[in-house]
C-alpha cells in the first residue's frame, strides 16, 4: 500500500517530465506494482536486490510503448 498516493504521483511526474522514457527509480514493491498498474505498457527490470525486505529496490523503468 502506498501511504501517500498524491505525493508518489508527483514523484512520478517529476521523474518523467523532461521527456525521457527510461529512468532508474528506487521503489518499494508496492510502488512498483502501482506504477505497473498506472502505466501498463511500461517495462521493469530489477537492477539490484536489497538485503532487507522493508527497503526499496532499484528498477529500470522504460515507459516507451
Amino acid at each position: 500500500m502506498i501511504l501517500n498516493q498524491k505525493e508518489f504521483d508527483e514523484f512520478l511526474f517529476e521523474s518523467f517530465k523532461d521527456g525521457r522514457s527510461i529512468r532508474e527509480l528506487r521503489l518499494t514493491e508496492d510502488e512498483a506494482n502501482y506504477l505497473k498498474w498506472k502505466i501498463p505498457k511500461a517495462k521493469f527490470k530489477k537492477l539490484r536486490e536489497c538485503e532487507k525486505a522493508s527497503t526499496k529496490n532499484w528498477y529500470e523503468v522504460n515507459t516507451r510503448p
